[in-house]
Formats: structure tokens, C-alpha cells, sequence
């Protein structure tokens, strides 16, 4: 019998069906389990060295790209691979979608590529970003469905002149996270990038600014009146009901616009792909929620038991059905009682599945610090939201950024 933490944020499918079904893991294995669950403010902000450095706070904790990479620096993050290889034990780790898995490799050096390097951690949930639009509008006004970035913008004004309504959703604040979701996908399908094979910052390159300009002016005709403080989760239950007609965002929203118990559109919403470039491209980012091992754990063994236990398709296939979206095992997407239970959705196991398997890739640079470079990107947008001055701001944040990465590499 071991004692073991897991640490891990509020507001998380993955994470209150860990809460839920703890016991039945610890009267399973003997194991004790104690449930670390903090603010979702405090995590994502991954200000959380002061818990992983202290033993028995986090044996295993959640992370994703940008926060994760934070933590190799620290020494926090166990290489799984040999794990893997010695006892897979029914954990059937070929399961796993690839993609996912190559989003989680990583040497930890600026200018490498995901997908080489050790094994950081096993993926649990995912999202991409699709298009979700409000059916009924669409209906009612008799829009067509937005194909270009351009069409997309333009549907969004026309929603926006119906009274009580605006056009499309929008994460905002300072979160680091501003930049990845829709904003990234629209800003490297549009032929922009964060930094160039060089190692230069190119924000605000004369493409990336004009690119910008475009989201920003729409930001003010269709976008959330309060941009600035749109929070992932208050924007995505602001859509659910009904505020809004367009978003592109996490598809794994869709846990909460299908839940009549919080969303009145349960049932009414459509999923597209997102909007494409002139080349008829489209570039989506993508993200996954992975339980790590925390290098310093003094019960390595109970936590690698831990993780095959809440990444092993038993238990994935179940918080699937309690909210964790999206599956990141190939046989959960074709479990018959998954299809079944998706199929109601429209497109979305058709959009999802190919997000996940194929379209959808980490877009950003890997840097073991692009938090910060992604926190003073997000300021740069919020300054030339409120002040105007667009293209004065990238060419700041672009500096700054530039220093951050001469200063760790």
C-alpha cells in the first residue's frame, strides 16, 4: 500500500470524475489517493512550483503544451517511455491516438519539434478548435454557413444587428491561453506564425499585423462586448445560452452545449470545420490534458499504477459519458456506446475525430517559457484593443519576446 497525491484544478471533467471514482481505485489497489484540487485561476496561471517541490502534494498532476513545458525546466517531469515499455499490463498504450502522443514528446530545446523526444505525459483529454454556431439563428435568419475567415467575420456583423445578440464568442484577459485557442488557429491559417525557423519573433510581422487588426476590429463590431474579461468557462455558458451565433473555440465545449441541464441549446447547436485561407487550408491548434508524473515523487511506482489507471480505456470511456471530452483513445471514438451517445450531435464525432487524428497540431513554438511569451502576446492585444495603436504594440511585444528567449536559451 502506497500514499499518493493527485494535484489537479477545479472546473474539469477529467478531474471530477478522478473525484468521483477515487475510492473505487484506492478499495481496488489498497492505495491511498489525496485529492490536491485548486482554483482554475491559480492553476492555468501555473504558478505552482511551491506544490510540486513539496512532498506528498503532487505525485501526479494535470498539465498541457505551454504549461507543461514550464515544468521540464523545473525538473518536475518524469519520462514515461520506459514505464510504457516495461509494464504495459492490459494499459495497451498503442491505443492512444498518434497525434496525441506526439504532442506530448519533446526534447525541451527551442527550435525542436514536438513529436521527438521523451514522453512527457499521458494525454486524457483533448481539444482542437472547430466551428460551433448556433442552429436556430442560422435557421431563422437564413445564414449561410461561414467557409473563409472573411465570410466568418462578416456573418458575425449580421448576427450582431439582431437586437440582444453579438456575433461570435471570444476568450479575452491576459491568460496566456487568449492567444491559443481561436485566435492562433485564424492567425496561422492566415500564413502567420509566432517565430521563424531563425528564432526571430514575427507578431509583428506586416502579414501578422494586419491579420490582427482584422480580429481586433471585429473584437469591437461582433465581438463580447466585455472582451477583456471573457473567461473560457463564462464564455462558453454565455454561448450555451444563447448570446452568441458563432465561435470558434475548444470543441470540447460540446460536453457543456449538450447538457440540457446548463445549455438551452442542448441539441441545437451545429459543428463545422474552421474557416480556411485562400488556399481553402485551415490551420487549427490543438491541446491536450495529460496526467504527468512529477519527477520528484517519492512513490514512483503507485504513481505510474495511478496513471494507467486513469488513462486505461475503462475509465476514459466512462468520464467520457460524465463530460471528458475529448476521447483520446481510438477505441473509445468507436465504442458502439460512444457513437451512440455522440451520434446525437450532428457533425461533431465526424469534426472532432478528424481534428484530433489529423488536422489539428500545436501550432506555437515550443520554449519552455511560452507562457510569458504568450502572456505579453496577450497583453500586446488587449493594449491595441483599448488603445488603437496595433501595430506600436506587436513591435513591443515582439521585443520582449525576443529577450525571453535570448535570456533561457
Amino acid at each position: 500500500m502506497a500514499n499518493i497525491s493527485f494535484f489537479a484544478p477545479d472546473t474539469d471533467a477529467f478531474v471530477d470524475s478522478v473525484i468521483r471514482h477515487v475510492g473505487e481505485y484506492e478499495a481496488m489497489t489498497g492505495d491511498k489517493v489525496h485529492l490536491n484540487i485548486i482554483g482554475s485561476d491559480e492553476f492555468f496561471a501555473n504558478d505552482i512550483e511551491k506544490y510540486l517541490e513539496m512532498e506528498g502534494e503532487a505525485d501526479v498532476f494535470t498539465s498541457g503544451p505551454v504549461l507543461l513545458w514550464e515544468h521540464i525546466d523545473g525538473g518536475f517531469i518524469e519520462p514515461l517511455d520506459e514505464y510504457v515499455a516495461v509494464d504495459d499490463s492490459g494499459f495497451d498504450f498503442d491505443d492512444f491516438i498518434p497525434n496525441l502522443i506526439r504532442a506530448n514528446r519533446w526534447t525541451g530545446r527551442f527550435g525542436d519539434k514536438l513529436g521527438n523526444g521523451p514522453l512527457l505525459a499521458i494525454p486524457v483529454n483533448c481539444e482542437s478548435y472547430n466551428m460551433a454556431y448556433n442552429k436556430e439563428i442560422f435557421e431563422k435568419e437564413g445564414l449561410s454557413l461561414p467557409k473563409t475567415w472573411d465570410e466568418y467575420f462578416e456573418t458575425a456583423k449580421k448576427i450582431s444587428s439582431i437586437d440582444g445578440l453579438r456575433g461570435f464568442a471570444q476568450r479575452g484577459t491576459g491568460a496566456w491561453h487568449t492567444v491559443y485557442t481561436g485566435f492562433a488557429t485564424q492567425f496561422w491559417t492566415m500564413g502567420c506564425t509566432d517565430f521563424s525557423e531563425e528564432g526571430r519573433c514575427m507578431i509583428a510581422s506586416e502579414k501578422a499585423v494586419k491579420v490582427t487588426q482584422q480580429f481586433l476590429d471585429m473584437l469591437h463590431e461582433a465581438g463580447p462586448e466585455n472582451w477583456t474579461e471573457q473567461r473560457w468557462y463564462e464564455l462558453a455558458m454565455d454561448f450555451c445560452n444563447g448570446k452568441y451565433g458563432l465561435i470558434v473555440d475548444s470543441d470540447h465545449y460540446v460536453g457543456y452545449y449538450e447538457n440540457p441541464k446548463i445549455s438551452r441549446l442542448a441539441g441545437k447547436v451545429g459543428y463545422a470545420p474552421t474557416p480556411v485561407n485562400e488556399k481553402n487550408e485551415a490551420c487549427p491548434n490543438l491541446w491536450t490534458w495529460s496526467v504527468v508524473m512529477n519527477a520528484r515523487s517519492a512513490e514512483k511506482e503507485a504513481a505510474w499504477r495511478f496513471i494507467k489507471w486513469v488513462s486505461g480505456r475503462e475509465f476514459l470511456l466512462r468520464s467520457a459519458f460524465e463530460g471528458n471530452m475529448n476521447p483520446t483513445r481510438k477505441s473509445i471514438w468507436e465504442d458502439e456506446s460512444f457513437r451512440r451517445f455522440s451520434g446525437a450531435w450532428g457533425d461533431f464525432r465526424k469534426v472532432s475525430m478528424k481534428l484530433a487524428e489529423e488536422d489539428g497540431h500545436v501550432l506555437v513554438t515550443p520554449h519552455v517559457r511560452y507562457r510569458l511569451i504568450a502572456e505579453r502576446w496577450a497583453e500586446a492585444l488587449l493594449n491595441a484593443y483599448v488603445l488603437g495603436n496595433t501595430e506600436e504594440e506587436l513591435q513591443k511585444a515582439a521585443k520582449d519576446i525576443e529577450l525571453i528567449v535570448s535570456h533561457e536559451n
